[in-house]
C-alpha cells in the first residue's frame, strides 16, 4: 500500500513544501499505525520550515507536532483492541503524512462523535499552554497574569486555564478580537494602539506577577513599573 508524505529538504517558504508517494509504514514492536485525518499547523511548525526554530531540525524532515487519526494497524506487542480507534498524538515531526507510526503510550484516545480537525485543535495549543501556566509560570489562585497574543491557540487555551485557575488575567489582542478576550475573562488591551506597559500600570497600579508569550518564555514575578 502506497502513502504520502510532506517532506521538507530545504529551509524557506510554502514552496519547499514537497509530496513525496512512498510505501506506507509498518508499526515496530510496541507501536501502532495512525491513519491521519487531520493534523494540526503551527507557527512552530512554520519556524522550522523556515529554519529559525529555537530547536534546530536536521533537513530533511516531515513537518507535524499534533495529529488525530485512526489506528490501523498494531505491532508486535501493542494492542490490537486499538484498531478503529481515533486517538491524538503529539509526535513533534511526521504528522503530516497519511500514516504514521507511534509507541502506544504517545497515543491518547478520542471521545467517539468528536470532530477529528476539533480535536486536534487542543492538542499543540493545550500541552504547550498547561506547560507554561503550571511547569513553568507557577501560576496560583488570585495571581494576576498578562498574555500576549490572548486570541490566538495558545492565548484563548491559557485563558481558559486561567479561569479555571482562579487568575485575574488581561490579554494583548488586536481590537477585533477583544471580544473573545472579554468572553473568557480577561481584561483586552489593544497592542496595536496602546503601549501595554502603561496600560498594565493604568489598569492594576502595581503590575502583574507572570507574563505568558506565546513566541517566548514566560517570565515569572514581573512587575512592571516597580
Amino acid at each position: 500500500m502506497k502513502s504520502l508524505r510532506v517532506v521538507v529538504r530545504h529551509h524557506g517558504g510554502p514552496e519547499v513544501l514537497e509530496i513525496v508517494e512512498e510505501d506506507a509504514p509498518h508499526p515496530a514492536s510496541g507501536e501502532l499505525r495512525v491513519r491521519t485525518i487531520a493534523a494540526g499547523v503551527s507557527f512552530a511548525e512554520l519556524l522550522m520550515r523556515e529554519g529559525i526554530h529555537p530547536e534546530k531540525t536536521t533537513l530533511p524532515f516531515t513537518p507535524g507536532w499534533d495529529i488525530v487519526g485512526i489506528v490501523d494497524e498494531a505491532g508486535e506487542g501493542a494492542s490490537h483492541a486499538m484498531v478503529g480507534k481515533m486517538v491524538a498524538a503529539l509526535p513533534i515531526h511526521g504528522g503530516y503524512a497519511q500514516f504514521i507510526c507511534l509507541p502506544e503510550d504517545e497515543l491518547t484516545p478520542v471521545s467517539t462523535g468528536i470532530d477529528p480537525a476539533e480535536a486536534v485543535c487542543l492538542v499543540l495549543n493545550y500541552v504547550t499552554a498547561y506547560q507554561m501556566m503550571h511547569r513553568l509560570g507557577h501560576a496560583s489562585a488570585g495571581q494576576r497574569v498578562l498574555i500576549h497574543g490572548a486570541a490566538g491557540g495558545v492565548g484563548t487555551a491559557l485563558l481558559q486555564l486561567g479561569r479555571l485557575a482562579g487568575l485575574e488575567m488581561y490579554g494583548t489582542a488586536s481590537l477585533a478580537a477583544h471580544q473573545i478576550v472579554s468572553d473568557l475573562g480577561a481584561t483586552p488591551i489593544d497592542y496595536e494602539r496602546a503601549d501595554f506597559v502603561k496600560e498594565i500600570r493604568r489598569l492594576t497600579n502595581d503590575g502583574v506577577d507572570v507574563v505568558f508569550d506565546g513566541s517566548a518564555k514566560p517570565m515569572s514575578g514581573v512587575r512592571f513599573g516597580l
